[in-house]
């Protein structure tokens, strides 16, 4: 696990617990095909394995909420706290989608868009 890149993650995990209208998005640097996004407690995740992510669940904890063999997958998290989130999205990179020990993050928030709101509010958006 990754210090720097824990302490790189967290402040991304806090901005989207503290804002729910909005979602973190984590990449690992010059990987795009390497992400995870954070929202509410659910992380999605690129998932680039065929197999059932049970024994990646059961290494890291979470409960999965949907998955699609070979793209991603979507997990329920047990705890809303940031530094934990972090550490949990750091070990994913490296167990699950092979970045190196020393990778580097690309952090990005955006506001999701909110069922229910008017279709005139400007401040609504998808990501």
């Amino acid at each position: 696990m990754g210090a720097d890149q824990v302490s790189e993650i967290a402040p991304g995990v806090r901005e989207a617990l503290e804002a729910p209208d909005f979602c973190a998005t984590f990449e690992v640097a010059g990987h795009a095909d390497k992400w995870v996004q954070f929202h509410g407690v659910t992380l999605n995740a690129a998932y680039p394995r065929a197999e059932h992510p049970s024994a990646v669940l059961a290494a890291l904890g979470g409960r999965l909420k949907e998955w699609a063999p070979g793209i991603s997958l979507t997990v329920a998290l047990p705890t809303d706290e940031a530094r934990t989130i972090a550490k949990w999205i750091d070990r994913y990179f490296e167990t699950v989608l092979g970045a190196s020990d020393d990778y580097g993050v690309d952090v990005r928030l955006e506001r999701v868009k909110t069922v229910g709101r008017a279709s005139n509010d400007s401040s609504a958006s998808g990501y």
